[in-house]
């Protein structure tokens, strides 16, 4: 039975990819990790799924773009992030992300109101995990849907009184959200550009999108240094590996445009003009728009 989709060319300008790391799934160093992190038990629990895979890496010069060659299909997907993946800590982790961050998640959610200035504004978290970004705003001035595929963190969600959204009932939204956020996302998905032909059908004309990867510009050039950790080109999880360049392209190609800094400043002005104002928020937008592979754009 096939667990595996290959990928040969670049997902953004498909030219053909350039071996860059090649090592056997469950050779010694991939299987430490592999014991190390998801623990023993739970390894046993895919193990098989991975003999006579390699763990091989692929990058495009032109793009600046790293991918798995080798990517778990759906089934093994729904395993890995379902039954895996230790759900209690997933949500501990996250609970403990949402007290540290809820004031700060609670201005963004204020300045994007305060930007389109209606009664009420329809937000997307598109991967949502546990739902904690959604549930951290004033629930009067916005509708929270969230699109997941994991089925114990959409029973959460609905737990938290969250409208879930899936592939079978999207296109019911057509020009609807205000705003689409894919937060540490889109290095897990093997078909970004059909993810990314469903966000333009839902997204209003004048909808902000917020993309955030982790940054793999810092890789070692030398394939021998590379290391077998969770990160930028994590095995079996990260399928894709990005950097500022690669991401602003992937972008572009898709006919977006990454929000100027006038409209950026413009926005923190309208929020403080509602007298609201959050330096540590203005100063991340600000050090976004200029180097990191977290972006927020439009339609053109």
């Amino acid at each position: 039975m096939v667990e595996f989709n290959k990928t040969y060319n670049c997902k953004i300008c498909n030219r053909e990819g350039i071996s860059f790391y090649n090592e056997q799934f469950l050779g010694p160093r991939l299987t430490k990790y592999f014991t190390g992190y998801y623990g023993e038990e739970k390894f046993k629990l895919f193990k098989n799924k991975l003999e006579g895979i390699n763990f091989h890496l692929l990058r495009c010069d032109n793009c600046k773009f790293i991918w798995q060659k080798n990517s778990p299909d759906n089934k093994f997907s729904y395993l890995l992030y379902d039954n895996i993946i230790d759900s209690d800590k997933s949500l501990e982790k996250s609970k403990l992300k949402f007290v540290k961050d809820k004031f700060r998640v609670f201005e963004e959610i204020n300045l994007l109101f305060h930007k389109f200035k209606k009664q009420k504004i329809n937000i997307l978290d598109f991967g949502a995990g546990w739902g904690h970004w959604l549930i951290s705003g004033d629930k009067k001035k916005y509708n929270p849907y969230a699109f997941e595929l994991s089925n114990k963190r959409k029973n959460f969600l609905k737990k938290m009184e969250i409208n879930i959204i899936d592939f079978d009932n999207i296109n019911n939204y057509e020009n609807y959200f205000h705003f689409i956020r894919l937060d540490q996302v889109l290095e897990h998905l093997d078909n970004f550009n059909y993810i990314f032909k469903i966000l333009k059908k839902v997204a209003r004309k004048d909808c902000i999108f917020f993309i955030s990867v982790p940054d793999g510009s810092n890789l070692p050039k030398d394939p021998s240094k590379i290391k077998i950790q969770k990160g930028p080109i994590q095995p079996l999880e990260h399928l894709n590996c990005f950097s500022r360049f690669s991401l602003e392209k992937l972008i572009l190609r898709e006919n977006f445009q990454i929000m100027g800094l006038k409209e950026t400043i413009m926005m923190h002005f309208h929020h403080l003009l509602n007298g609201k104002v959050n330096i540590s928020l203005f100063y991340n937008d600000v050090k976004h728009y200029f180097n990191s592979t977290s972006i927020k754009f439009k339609f053109k």
